[in-house]
């Protein structure tokens, strides 16, 4: 999360008072109880495990809306899981995420697929991060823990990071500390194909967008790639400048979901109409064909063409927004 945003002093300003507390608990209620249905669930690759298909990205929108704000926070974590949604993603970087979930992962353990992230590339900072980890979540075991933000500028270390950090996430997969070991990364579809044939990770999390970034690698070598080794793949950013841009969030994430081979996409949770609207599209999820896809590709193509990727940009820290 990028310190000192305005937009974070907006949300916190705008959040003040009783009244807006009122309407947010009320909203978050109402959307609990709604009579939608529940998010659709896809089993995530050799994990094995049935994981809602839209996941909570637990990163700077949830911190920016809900971090002073404890309550509500909690409230909406509990009605994204009476949606079905049980793919919740956070990380150690992510600021006190893993601390403000804690309390309500302790009363639903058994109901959610934890995610959490390291981003140490050496033995011993991983081990520690996995620690701290599970100590501020308060869990004996997280279903999933992840190699974070890979980057292709680290081709040169991945021999160290091998011996480092992934020796580290292979030893907690046997002692069952971790469930599985994943990678994510947001560009270098070609670094990430080197990453998963040397470290081989249960899971990638990575960008599948409408916009086929890197000339369609993601879609066309990455995620083959995944399938061939029976990969998790979640998908991540898959609104995240689309929607500013006037590009339909549905759209968006119905575009992402149609790819073959990828079994969730992690949204950031910040208001109960944006979960609402997101749960609408993922429960009885209706695909988009290849046609539609194709073009809803050129749509989103032409839109966004001058508009540079959030991650891409100078100093840009992964908060999983959206």
């Amino acid at each position: 999360m990028k310190p000192g945003s305005s937009r974070r002093d907006f949300i916190r300003r705008a959040l003040v008072g009783g009244a807006i507390g009122g309407a947010l608990s009320r909203a978050v209620s109402s959307l609990a109880q709604s009579g939608s249905g529940t998010v659709d669930r896809r089993k995530l690759g050799r994990v094995g495990v049935d994981v809602s298909i839209l996941g909570l990205g637990l990163g700077s929108a949830f911190m920016d809306t809900y971090e002073d704000r404890v309550e509500a926070g909690h409230a909406m974590l509990e009605a994204a899981l009476a949606k079905g949604i049980n793919y919740w993603d956070t990380a150690r970087g992510y600021g006190p995420s893993e601390g403000m979930i804690a309390p309500v992962l302790a009363r639903n353990r058994n109901r959610i697929f934890l995610a959490s992230k390291s981003d140490s590339r050496d033995y011993d900072g991983f081990k520690r991060d996995l620690e701290e980890s599970l100590r501020v979540l308060r869990t004996n075991y997280i279903d999933l823990y992840q190699l974070h933000d890979l980057r292709s500028h680290e081709s040169a270390n991945l021999s160290a990071i091998e011996t480092g950090a992934v020796r580290a996430a292979r030893e907690a997969k046997e002692q069952k500390t971790i469930r599985a070991f994943g990678i994510t990364g947001h560009s270098g579809a070609g670094f990430l194909s080197e990453c998963i044939n040397r470290f081989d990770p249960d899971t990638i999390l990575s960008v599948f967008l409408a916009t086929r970034p890197e000339n369609g690698q993601f879609e066309n070598e990455l995620l083959p790639l995944a399938r061939s080794r029976k990969m998790g793949v979640i998908a991540m950013k898959t609104i995240r400048y689309g929607r500013p841009a006037g590009l339909p969030a549905a759209e968006l994430l119905r575009y992402t979901l149609s790819l073959n081979g990828v079994h969730s996409t992690i949204i950031g949770l910040d208001t109960p109409a944006h979960l609402a609207a997101n749960v609408a599209v993922t429960s009885g999820f209706k695909a988009m064909g290849t046609a539609e896809r194709d073009q809803f590709h050129g749509q989103a193509t032409g839109v966004l063409a001058t508009v540079e990727q959030p991650w891409e940009e100078p100093g840009y820290v992964d908060g999983a927004v959206g």
